[in-house]
């Protein structure tokens, strides 16, 4: 399984369409079972103190992780930029989810990072965060990121991507990804 998360909790962002999107073109080149999880999913009692007692992970992330990220062989992070990182709700779920079954979760998984931005340098910061973080729970990185600049303007009415050398960069670095 791959499992595919986008990192903002903000709803109909360009970062989940983009994610829909590259879901259908994994599914192009990849035949096993494709997992989504989303930040706006997330259950707003991930906040209080008790998030890092192991018992008192709350049942909705429970059943993510056990569902999306346990299972998954890989995963692939949509990263939009914000504040020049990534958004602070993803570092909230790695957290949440690191206190139970952090092996099982993280250790020796392959990730893959795909920065958005609004701007021109397609959240290439915080895609090195992340890379720092999962490093540290283990994860095996892609070699190659893939920051995508100016995000708005490659995309059309429905939200795919429609730049044609973008759109080719992006099936290049699944394919990589696929068989790495």
């Amino acid at each position: 399984m791959i499992t595919v998360i986008q990192a903002t909790n903000r709803p109909d962002s360009n970062t989940e369409f983009v994610s829909r999107h590259i879901i259908e073109l994994l599914r192009e080149q990849y035949e096993g079972p494709i997992g989504y999880v989303s930040m706006v999913d997330m259950p707003p009692e991930i906040l209080p103190s008790s998030l890092y007692i192991k018992d008192e992970v709350p049942e909705k992330l429970r059943l993510i992780q056990d569902q999306w990220m346990i299972p998954a062989e890989k995963f692939i992070w949509i990263l939009p930029e914000y504040n020049g990182s990534f958004p602070g709700v993803l570092k909230l779920f790695i957290d949440a989810i690191s206190v139970r079954r952090c092996d099982e979760t993280f250790k020796l998984k392959k990730s893959m990072l795909i920065g958005i931005a609004a701007g021109r340098s397609g959240n290439i910061r915080g895609m090195d965060h992340l890379s720092g973080i999962l490093m540290h729970m283990k994860s095996v990185i892609y070699p190659r990121i893939l920051p995508v600049s100016k995000i708005s303007e490659l995309m059309d009415d429905q939200g795919r991507i429609e730049h044609a050398p973008t759109l080719k960069n992006l099936k290049d670095h699944l394919n990589g990804f696929v068989s790495f």
